[in-house]
């Protein structure tokens, strides 16, 4: 476990090194004794390790890596912390994408899908100000429901025998036809 968090700390390192967006999100002269790459490996190590939740996360670095992280802040500012470097994990998803892409073989064949990210359904959804932003109303032919909410939409690479690789994932409004969020996206 030691060499997977090494290992993981140094990737992502080499993520913010190479990404430039990632060092100019921080717009303040604030240098913080917790590092942005620290709090990511954290969060990424707690993954790995089978918590998804950032309070079971924050315990199990707190209980058993607390000496690697001496530093370690109080879980309401790493909270504060993670939710702010929101747009981050979509850059070091994209660079995970492809380091794990390099080691595939290329396929031809992609695969597109979707699916919702419901915050209300049925008789709510109409009623729904949750996010408001981007969320809105939309159909779920699978489900048969109407819901108010988000689309993920995922393209991914097909591979013989394996489950397909994905290569880009974002998010789209609730109304969003798999076909018209995928002619949008930059490939």
């Amino acid at each position: 476990m030691k060499n997977q968090l090494i290992q993981l700390y140094l990737l992502v390192c080499q993520i913010y090194d190479n990404q430039s967006s990632l060092k100019a999100q921080r717009a303040s002269n604030f240098k913080p004794r917790f590092t942005d790459e620290e709090l990511v490996s954290c969060y990424l190590f707690g993954h790995l390790n089978g918590l998804f939740q950032k309070k079971a996360i924050y315990r199990f670095i707190e209980n058993y890596w607390a000496d690697w992280f001496p530093e370690l802040p109080n879980y309401q500012a790493f909270v504060h912390r993670l939710n702010n470097l929101e747009s981050s994990f979509q850059i070091i998803n994209q660079e995970l994408l492809k380091s794990l892409a390099a080691n595939q073989d290329i396929e031809v064949d992609h695969l597109v899908d979707s699916f919702p990210v419901m915050l209300a359904k049925g008789a709510f959804a109409r009623r729904a100000s949750v996010a408001r932003e981007f969320a809105c109303i939309g159909y779920c032919a699978a489900k048969q429901v109407h819901f108010h909410g988000v689309r993920l939409h995922l393209l991914a690479r097909r591979r013989s025998g394996r489950l397909p690789m994905p290569s880009q994932i974002w998010f789209r409004e609730g109304a969003a036809h798999d076909l018209t969020a995928f002619k949008e996206q930059e490939i």
